[in-house]
């Protein structure tokens, strides 16, 4: 995938306006759903499309502490797969 031609970067001032409203959603999704901060980080990284091992890396945490938590977020969600999760969480405008 060639990055350069999926369009025009960000300005700063629009990167502020996103991280933003990605902050007042996810507060949000955390009561709504009763999730953790870091459940809502899982959920996150599971709606941009990263596995287990990615979210592992990048949270520091080991791929089991992950399906734990992925696990915790399907009883939540009341859901039974990564496909649900994301699909509600997206459906509910949460994430």
């Amino acid at each position: 995938m060639i990055l350069y031609k999926a369009g025009a970067p960000m300005t700063g001032s629009i990167a502020t306006r996103v991280l933003q409203m990605f902050r007042k959603q996810s507060n949000q999704t955390a009561a709504v759903f009763n999730l953790s901060s870091r459940e809502l980080d899982v959920l996150t990284s599971l709606t941009e499309g990263k596995s287990y091992k990615m979210i592992a890396a990048e949270r520091f945490l080991s791929i089991e502490t992950v399906r734990s938590h992925v696990k915790n977020i399907y009883e939540k969600l009341h859901v039974h797969s990564k496909a649900e999760a994301v699909t509600k969480a997206f459906r509910e405008k949460h994430i």
